[in-house]
């Protein structure tokens, strides 16, 4: 559709989560405006966690997250997500307050966080293809298989679901 998206009723769900994996497979257009969110989960625009295709025209795939009470982390890849099909991974690791971004299998990104999942609390607005903040573009491009993990995957199990086998 145009200006699709979807509204998942996972509100409880990051709230009972330290460590988190977020797998999906990914056909960005290349098309439309900035800060195209591929997933959204939050409560406003001071609390959230999401994962952006590209910033600006040529700005990187960004996954970011905050709460209320503290300032954004991002974890930048080098470029946009290319467009066609792609394996996109995000991985938090409570133990060592890291978050990693993969692409395709690799680690394309790394930063430490100060918060996670369950810091956000009971998430109202979880969405897949739209934004906590009404100016951005809607995500154009497809997803498949999108899954949340309880757990940290293991670079291995990353490169396993993006067809490394």
């Amino acid at each position: 559709g145009i200006n699709a998206y979807v509204d998942l009723p996972i509100g409880a769900l990051l709230n009972s989560l330290s460590d988190i994996t977020i797998t999906m497979w990914v056909n960005s257009s290349g098309t439309g405006g900035d800060w195209q969110r591929v997933f959204d989960f939050g409560t406003s625009t001071t609390n959230y966690m999401f994962l952006s295709s590209h910033q600006t025209a040529t700005g990187p795939m960004t996954f970011g997250i905050r709460t209320t009470t503290s300032t954004e982390t991002r974890v930048t890849a080098p470029a946009r997500l290319p467009t066609g099909w792609h394996h996109v991974a995000v991985v938090i690791d409570s133990a060592t307050m890291a978050a990693d971004l993969y692409l395709d299998g690799v680690v394309v990104g790394a930063n430490t966080v100060t918060v996670l999942p369950k810091d956000l609390g009971n998430t109202t607005q979880n969405y897949l293809g739209d934004s906590q903040w009404p100016g951005d573009a809607f995500f154009t491009g497809l997803l498949d298989e999108f899954r949340i993990y309880n757990r940290v995957l293991s670079e291995a199990e990353v490169r396993y679901l993006a067809g490394d086998r």
